[in-house]
């Protein structure tokens, strides 16, 4: 038996939330994502288990099955602070190198 879960987030550019989830696709990590503009969400389908995107009072909330929803956060969030980061560095950085180990993303910068 599972149970349908929200969990709060700080994170707050969908920008970013959507780097992230193609950048979760790419890995394959994730099957799909489909992004709702009516009803201000983004669907994610994780090999059959259907995952819930939506922005409440200007930050992101995660719904979803009990089972996956905790691991599909903590990697969402990893992945978005990644998206970021790539994002906003100055000009006279360049990444070098990007690994990721045991779900740990090492991104070595060359300046």
């Amino acid at each position: 038996m599972s149970f349908y879960t929200v969990i709060k987030t700080e994170l707050n550019n969908k920008k970013y939330i959507l780097c992230a989830l193609a950048e979760l696709k790419r890995r394959g990590e994730i099957s799909s994502y489909v992004q709702n503009e009516k009803k201000n969400t983004i669907e994610v389908d994780r090999d059959g288990d259907k995952i819930s995107v939506q922005e409440k009072s200007g930050a992101f909330e995660i719904g979803g099955d009990n089972r996956v929803l905790n691991q599909f956060s903590n990697r969402l969030k990893q992945v978005y602070a990644l998206e970021s980061i790539k994002d906003n560095l100055p000009l006279d950085f360049e990444i070098a190198n990007e690994t990721e180990t045991a779900g740990e993303i090492e991104i070595l910068l060359k300046g």
